[in-house]
């Protein structure tokens, strides 16, 4: 009887360690994308294209409703310019290549929607979010 007790006592205290080490589990678990910097890219960064609010019904516009004349080329998903093919005054024409976006470590070419004078706005390597401009064509 003596045996079959300490049997027992094993039993419950081996349950007891397994119940703490999934407790700690899952806690570790739950705040582990605290500590987890290798996603950082899916996180993007603050638009870079933001207009500021003009406070004054007087001002002249600004300089960044100058640069959206003309049709946006917008980024369709969050990533970063990897490489720029169109050079800001140059002619493209519709369905041309502008620049390669890296979306997840996969390369996503961003085509130009009709034809004219490209000016770049954006730059290699800037992390951008879905529906920031990238171009503008004139």
């Amino acid at each position: 009887m003596a045996l079959m007790g300490q049997g027992l006592v094993l039993m419950i205290a081996g349950m007891g360690i397994v119940y703490v080490f999934l407790y700690i589990l899952i806690i570790v678990s739950e705040h582990a994308s605290m500590f987890v910097s290798k996603f950082d890219s899916l996180i993007p960064d603050a638009p870079k294209n933001e207009r500021k609010v003009v406070t004054s019904a007087q001002s002249a516009p600004s300089p960044v409703a100058a640069k959206t004349e003309g049709v946006s080329v917008t980024a369709p998903v969050p990533g970063m310019v990897l490489r720029i093919t169109a050079q800001s005054g140059q002619t493209v024409s519709k369905d041309d290549e502008i620049l390669v976006m890296d979306v997840m470590k996969m390369e996503t070419p961003v085509q130009a929607p009709c034809s004219g004078t490209i000016e770049m706005i954006v730059s290699q390597t800037d992390k951008v979010a879905t529906g920031d401009i990238l171009a503008v064509i004139r």
